[in-house]
């Protein structure tokens, strides 16, 4: 919705249409972050929505906190993720572990 708003109301994000890119990781660590780190220098990225797995996020999130993109994710549950000294980037939406234990 947010991409079809952007285009219909002429919303831009430093000049730029908002877009996306969509990647199967197929859970494989090092691979989500090459093809992260491949997108983020080839285009303007401004946050990251995924990855879907906590074992990936446990590597994404602190890439993302480096180069100053925040990273979403819809389906990481490890309650680790949820320590903000750690992973300050970091925001899901879905509960952690914990909270459903």
């Amino acid at each position: 919705a947010a991409i079809l708003l952007s285009h219909q109301y002429n919303i831009t994000i430093e000049g730029e249409f908002i877009g996306w890119q969509a990647e199967q990781t197929t859970g494989n660590i090092m691979y989500a972050l090459n093809i992260t780190c491949h997108a983020v220098s080839v285009s303007n990225v401004v946050g990251i929505v995924g990855p879907g797995l906590s074992r990936e996020s446990h590597i994404i999130a602190p890439f993302g906190e480096a180069v100053g993109i925040p990273v979403i994710s819809y389906s990481a549950t490890d309650p680790d993720l949820s320590d903000k000294y750690a992973y300050p980037n970091f925001h899901r939406t879905i509960v952690s572990d914990f909270v459903t234990a």
